[in-house]
């Protein structure tokens, strides 16, 4: 363990603050926020008022959301050994090339790092998820946010706070640093305790630069989320031309900083730390310690015992039914359930009501309704992978328009295993253009580091859900907006391979025309083979891409081997005609390549017939327009 052996008195708390500040200004990154949080950052480790020091597993969390301004965290973790066989001198040179530590803080870059973070406004969703995670474990610990007040501009902090003081997470304490200043904009530091309070926190306001003050603020015990609003000065320590500027968003003129034996004031924090915290020094001198690793996942045969097929021929609606049939088939793992948007579309209404609503009174249930707040919902789900939970988030495919950042930063970049289900993927509601997916799944596969998968039934649904979930890496599962029939039993999909990422629905030998499809379209495309073999004597071979990230990546000599340099090459898909047709191998001479898809933006409409038939995808049609293609 590495807590405190005593209590650190006032006196040992600024000499750990001073150094703390003298690397702030040694670093010279982001001084003006990096030196406000100093005082907060000294109180979090060494007052003895959190467990954020502990060198054990179950310690406390920090996510330090205003990335920017890292300097002071950077500064404890070191001192605390997080970067061991560094002298303070090469840990201020954070961010450089090659150095351990990014400018930014980066998932799993030291091990107390849980959070990649940069782009504002996600670290108290992430944060809600870690708390949200650990109170279902029974967990003792508390998670702390490091938030700025510019920050708290960004709509997602009081989507997250609206769902902190809904699930009455009494364990998540966010810390303002309110220094009056986002970038070059001033703010009314007087207003915000108010803010957090309206939306249902219990708020304290304190002097941010009374480590005295901040540690009794941290030691009180709450029945609700907690919003320590630290006043503050941006700079604070700088000369008194510049200290308190609204313009210290980057470093500062050498001249502002200020004559300190910057080494004389860090040795002696870190004496005092070592005096209070023993085993540091052996931390700092010792070999790296790897990030916590998240627990093996089983195997997708493993899952796949636990679930249950549907005969072929069943027409079900996948989008409905996948969740709520693996909520009950999966009920004994580690599952949470989430939706965004209406629960009922997901299909797990049913699982909500039989569990109960998370809420303050069933901290067990394993189902979130999220309300209407996708970009809260992506990165705190990002937040409970963290802690060890397995979240599968629904929401409509055009709804994740709005969490594409959320998606990039808080779960594809730093690799948390994360479950995205977009649902009415491609054409099918009638509930207007402006719940069309149109060219989400397009963006999407531009995320790297977001495995990319489409069922067309249910069956295959079940089977690519199996699949994401066992390899605990960021993925997305596209589910058709409409029924489509089963054509292969689960038991005969749970043989198939998925590594190239395809499965051949028709053949013929020497195949003279090739489609590529996926989802809804795929009877579609079956008909139209039918139809252009039986009519036009062509020798097609249909293949359904269940991945398009992973078909991208065949070698291309697998590639000509599926799609052969003398065949004609059709895609067809309810997406983007580029998604599938970009898959298509560019070797082919004196023939062009055929990508049929939807890139009219905003088409919808109802019924659904009528629709397909607007957007030219009704078999006729394609099949009309490959023969005029390839007559």
């Amino acid at each position: 363990m590495n807590r405190p052996v005593d209590a650190p008195t006032a006196t040992d708390l600024s000499t750990i603050a001073k150094g703390l500040r003298a690397f702030v200004f040694a670093a010279n990154k982001h001084p003006g926020g990096a030196s406000s949080a100093t005082e907060a950052i000294t109180a979090l480790f060494f007052s003895g008022a959190t467990t954020l020091a502990d060198a054990s597993q179950t310690k406390d969390r920090l996510i330090y959301s205003k990335g920017h301004a890292a300097a002071p965290w950077y500064g404890a973790l070191w001192a605390l050994g997080a970067m061991p066989g560094t002298t303070w001198e090469q840990a201020v040179g954070f961010g450089q090339v090659g150095h351990p530590v990014p400018r930014m803080p980066v998932r799993g870059a030291v091990p107390e790092m849980e959070m990649s973070t940069g782009a504002l406004g996600q670290g108290l969703s992430y944060g809600v998820g870690l708390a949200l995670a650990d109170r279902r474990a029974g967990r003792g610990t508390r998670t702390f946010v490091m938030l700025g007040d510019g920050e708290c501009t960004e709509g997602q902090v009081w989507e997250a706070a609206m769902t902190a003081s809904r699930l009455g997470l009494r364990n998540l304490v966010a810390l303002v640093d309110a220094n009056g200043s986002g970038s070059v904009i001033k703010l009314p530091r007087e207003e915000w305790a108010a803010r957090w309070e309206g939306f249902g926190w219990r708020t304290v306001d304190v002097d941010g630069h009374d480590t005295g003050a901040i540690t009794a603020a941290l030691r009180e015990e709450a029945d609700r989320p907690t919003a320590l609003i630290l006043h503050t000065i941006k700079g604070y320590g700088l000369a008194a031309a510049v200290e308190g500027s609204n313009t210290l968003s980057a470093d500062v003129a050498p001249e502002y900083l200020p004559d300190w034996d910057t080494g004389a004031l860090i040795d002696a924090a870190v004496e005092s730390i070592d005096r209070h915290f023993p085993h540091a020094p052996a931390r700092r001198r010792g070999p790296s310690r790897p990030a916590a690793a998240l627990p093996a996942r089983p195997s997708r045969a493993e899952l796949l015992s636990r679930v249950r097929g549907h005969e072929v021929g069943a027409c079900v609606v996948a989008k409905k039914a996948l969740g709520a049939e693996l909520a009950a088939e999966l009920s004994d793992g580690p599952m949470l359930w989430m939706a965004p948007d209406a629960i009922r579309n997901s299909g797990l209404l049913a699982r909500m009501e039989d569990v109960g609503s998370w809420d303050w009174q069933t901290p067990g249930a394993d189902v979130l309704q999220c309300a209407i707040a996708e970009q809260d919902a992506a990165s705190l789900a990002a937040g409970a992978a963290s802690a060890g939970l397995w979240p599968v988030l629904f929401s409509m495919e055009g709804f994740y328009w709005r969490m594409l950042d959320q998606i990039r930063e808080s779960i594809a970049f730093p690799q948390v295993p994360v479950l995205l289900v977009g649902t009415s993927g491609g054409l099918g509601d009638p509930l207007g253009p402006m719940v069309q997916s149109d060219g989400c799944l397009a963006a999407l596969m531009a995320i790297g580091g977001l495995e990319i998968f489409e069922a067309a039934d249910i069956n295959s649904a079940k089977i690519l859900a199996a699949e994401a979930l066992s390899l605990g890496r960021p993925a997305y599962l596209r589910l058709p907006h409409e029924a489509v029939p089963v054509r292969h039993t689960l038991t005969e999909l749970a043989g198939r391979p998925l590594h190239e990422g395809v499965w051949t629905l028709a053949d013929a030998p020497d195949p003279d025309l090739v489609i590529l499809t996926a989802g809804a379209l795929r009877e579609r495309a079956v008909e139209a083979a039918q139809t252009l073999a039986s009519r036009d004597k062509r020798r097609v071979r249909v293949l359904e891409i269940i991945s398009p990230t992973r078909f991208a990546a065949l070698t291309p000599g697998r590639l000509l081997e599926l799609i052969p340099a003398h065949a004609c090459a059709v895609s067809i898909h309810n997406a983007p005609s580029s998604v599938l047709g970009n898959l298509l191998p560019n070797t082919r001479t004196g023939m062009s390549e055929t990508r049929i898809g939807v890139d009219t933006y905003g088409i919808a409409g109802w019924p659904q017939k009528a629709l397909y038939e607007a957007a030219g995808l009704t078999t006729d049609a394609i099949v009309g327009r490959i023969s005029k293609e390839y007559a």
